[in-house]
């Protein structure tokens, strides 16, 4: 791939802006794993909300190189073979949870990849430079159904992704529900939250801006599992008494 052919095909990152600037912000002659990894990396904003002395980032940065440079890649001839396996190992299951089966389960149509696996074998066999070839994105889906598709489709230029506006929900009709949630004594009792930096952050917030979502998903998830464990200790120490007793009867 040169770049005399991503040139003409750049008008495709314009809503990429923010992912891009965040790519090129430091680290520019790191090295290119860590550059991906900053990429992928959805915590380079919280800075003020997060304490990261009570975590490891190096340990999760060697976690996801272990995985970015597994030997069992079905393909390594070119860096964007290795993209594609992380993104195949680590990023589609979270994406087939949230957007595939939240939208089936709620009568939605939504495009997910095409995950037939001979296809998926198939493809992790061809080399990216014919994947990309002359800077095309989806040049092999395209060169198959050239004679099916209608011209306007195979070189529609203005797709975009789904984004939903979650700053517009957290100041709006969800804005008591979330400042309730992190205010909870449990909440702003977390070592590693800062919850008034969460909480002052909403307006710096950009418009599509997941930082909010996660680190609430993060509480609630505190909230229904963690804060709980002593209680799911309970029930399974009862299940497994209740087995017990169950066996002896048998046995008797």
């Amino acid at each position: 791939m040169t770049i005399e052919s991503i040139v003409p095909n750049l008008g495709l990152l314009r809503e990429y802006k923010p992912m891009i600037k965040e790519f090129w912000r430091d680290g520019l002659f790191d090295e290119l794993d860590k550059r991906y990894f900053r990429l992928v990396d959805r915590s380079t904003d919280m800075v003020g909300e997060v304490d990261w002395s009570y975590l490891d980032k190096t340990r999760v940065f060697e976690d996801f190189r272990t995985i970015f440079n597994n030997q069992d890649n079905v393909k390594k001839e070119a860096y964007f073979d290795k993209m594609t396996h992380f993104d195949f190992k680590c990023l589609l299951p979270a994406l087939l949870q949230v957007e595939d089966r939240m939208s089936m389960a709620h009568g939605l149509e939504s495009r997910v990849p095409l995950l037939d696996h001979p296809l998926v074998e198939f493809l992790a066999t061809v080399p990216a430079d014919v994947k990309f070839k002359g800077g095309q994105m989806k040049q092999l889906m395209k060169t198959a159904y050239r004679d099916a598709l209608p011209k306007s489709v195979l070189e529609r230029r203005d797709k975009m992704g789904f984004p939903v506006p979650l700053k517009e929900w957290f100041e709006g009709p969800l804005k008591t529900y979330v400042a309730d949630v992190f205010d909870e004594q449990r909440s702003r009792q977390r070592a590693y939250f800062n919850t008034d930096v969460v909480l002052a952050n909403f307006q710096g917030a950009s418009r599509f801006s997941r930082k909010t979502w996660g680190l609430l998903s993060l509480e609630l998830w505190h909230q229904r599992f963690h804060d709980r464990a002593n209680e799911f200790k309970a029930m399974v120490n009862s299940g497994r008494q209740v087995v017990h007793r169950t066996m002896k009867d048998a046995v008797q």
